[in-house]
């Protein structure tokens, strides 16, 4: 009948500490990723902001839009109603020659 043999190793101490390398690459590896890390944030700060003025944009080109509509608003109003004044009625605008302004 034949055995295994069985096989015995001696160390003596541990391995893993006794050696600079895996220190190196903890070390490499953490400065990985706080470099990483850094271009992120940057890189999200600046999309924020980016996001923040074009909002702001926005915004005004809004608030401007607003105006312009009741501005055309005004003008088309003020336009129907010397139309129907001129259809209707028969009433023209006035020539400067026309006016006189009493003080």
């Amino acid at each position: 009948m034949n055995r295994p043999r069985k096989i015995y190793i001696e160390s003596s101490g541990d391995a893993l500490f006794s050696s600079v390398r895996p220190f190196l690459f903890l070390g490499f590896i953490m400065v990985f990723v706080l470099v990483v890390s850094y271009f992120l944030v940057s890189a999200h700060n600046r999309a924020r902001q980016d996001l923040i003025e074009t909002l702001t944009m926005e915004r005004e080109l809004r608030q401007t839009h607003q105006k312009l509509k009741t501005e055309v608003a005004g003008i088309t109003q003020s336009r129907l109603l010397a139309l129907k004044a001129r259809e209707r009625l028969g009433l023209t605008k006035p020539k400067e020659e026309e006016v006189l302004v009493l003080k």
